[in-house]
């Protein structure tokens, strides 16, 4: 998938100007894609604009007429407008946010399309059905746009792809390329159990994250309130009449004292790290590294990446057809994937090798230095008998089955660890409200 169109704008060694349209999938990723361009031609000056979608309202004669148009700034739509003539009322922005449909809509209308494509029904009198029965504002406006793509001569797998962000990115391009295959029905019902499962994950995922960050967020408040409110509060009533006060108390006092002078550039500096790291993570380095490194963490790192190796397999499996086809399945798979490293290395590695020096497929996926050494055994089985497809079927369904219960095993360890947690943040409050009940007063025996 192309991405969002962005114009780059420079100046040369001989002082014209250069223009290049490029896409990518944020602004980060454009900068970074036209600073290499501007690099390897020695450009300065540069500027980038992105794409934008414009409404307008026009008048010619008594017609009033009212539409949509891309264009890189509003000077450019009215500009155009004025030159085919049309008396401009109105020109401004666009906003057309479109939301990812629920799964259980998408494995309803995948399921259902199958189960059609099995009584022979034409695809296109599928879609018009799903049309009129789907629920979802947004898949319902969806598939009317691919009816509308189709009719105008559109290739199918380009008409899903413009509505990846309803479908899902891997989701839309299944779709597509099943839409031009010639097994659409085997392929819609591979895809509908794709996104059944990628929704548990998430689902999995999301309520193994939320107790500890409910219990995180509600120990950070306690604590905080003793220790920068309550326990100062405290010690000034008793002040003029405690003596000496006890090593906790004191050393707690610095800190709360440290923290209420700074909070402002705490607060700021804690923004601006969690700013960078996301600013970070929306480049394509830093996708990379962050991928590379989070399957390196003990236990959730290796969920991670038998999910990976699992949403890899299941798309290779469906995609999976002749040797002609299979370079576009195991790239594509890999994009599915949703691991950065895991795409650059087949991109960069995997597949050069294979179409350069002809190297065995299993020899080109032990390459990537990802797959676990289970996986590549079958591989290199699955290489020998000739059943590729079958094969990544099958350890899909496997690496499916692990994971469901290892995350039931996280749950669990994430539940005694935030425990611990609790513990020991209670024990920490009843021994410093313990000392600080035991401060002497001066004057009392």
């Amino acid at each position: 998938m192309r991405g969002t169109e962005y114009r780059i704008q420079a100046i040369n060694k001989s002082g014209k100007p250069v223009q290049r349209v490029i896409y990518a999938s944020s602004f980060f990723g454009a900068r970074e894609k036209a600073s290499e361009f501007a690099k390897s031609l020695g450009l300065t000056k540069i500027s980038i604009r992105k794409k934008k979608n414009f409404s307008y309202r026009v008048r010619r004669g008594n017609n009033i007429i009212d539409g949509v148009q891309s264009a890189y700034s509003k000077s450019e739509v009215v500009a155009a407008l004025k030159q085919l003539g049309f008396e401009v009322r109105f020109v401004r922005r666009h906003f057309d946010i479109q939301f990812e449909a629920p799964a259980n809509e998408l494995v309803s209308f995948i399921g259902t399309s199958a189960r059609l494509l099995e009584q022979k029904m034409p695809y296109h009198e599928i879609l018009q059905i799903m049309s009129g029965n789907v629920r979802n504002k947004q898949l319902k406006g969806a598939i009317r746009a691919i009816i509308k793509d189709l009719k105008e001569g559109t290739d199918s797998r380009e008409a899903f792809i413009r509505q990846s962000k309803v479908f899902g990115k891997e989701t839309a391009l299944m779709l597509g390329i099943a839409s031009k295959s010639g097994d659409m029905k085997s392929i819609f019902e591979s895809v509908a159990h794709f996104v059944e499962r990628q929704a548990d994950f998430k689902k999995g995922l999301a309520s193994s994250l939320i107790l500890p960050a409910v219990t995180s967020l509600s120990l950070v408040g306690a604590i905080a309130f003793y220790v920068l409110f309550l326990l100062p509060e405290m010690v000034k009533l008793l002040g003029p009449m405690a003596a000496e006060l006890p090593p906790l108390t004191t050393t707690t006092l610095e800190i709360s004292e440290i923290i209420k002078e700074n909070l402002l550039l705490l607060t700021l500096l804690f923004f601006a790290v969690l700013g960078g790291f996301y600013a970070w993570l929306t480049t394509s380095a830093g996708q990379f590294f962050f991928d590379k490194l989070i399957v390196r963490v003990p236990y959730i790192g290796r969920i991670l990446q038998n999910t990976s190796v699992e949403m890899y397999c299941r798309v290779l499996g469906i995609m999976y057809t002749s040797s002609q086809e299979n370079i576009d399945a195991i790239q594509h798979a890999a994009e599915a994937s949703r691991n950065r490293f895991l795409e650059k290395q087949i991109r960069s590695i995997a597949i050069p090798a294979m179409l350069k020096y002809g190297t065995e497929f299993a020899k080109a996926m032990e390459m990537t230095r990802f797959f676990p050494e289970m996986a590549l055994s079958r591989f290199r089985t699955a290489a020998e008998t000739g059943d590729v497809k079958g094969t990544a079927l099958q350890l899909a369904d496997y690496y499916e089955l692990e994971n469901r219960y290892a995350m039931k095993n996280l749950i669990s360890v994430i539940e005694v660890s935030i425990s611990l947690i609790i513990m020991v943040a209670m024990v920490f409050l009843t021994f410093l409200s313990s000392e600080t009940a035991s401060i002497k007063i001066e004057g009392i025996p």
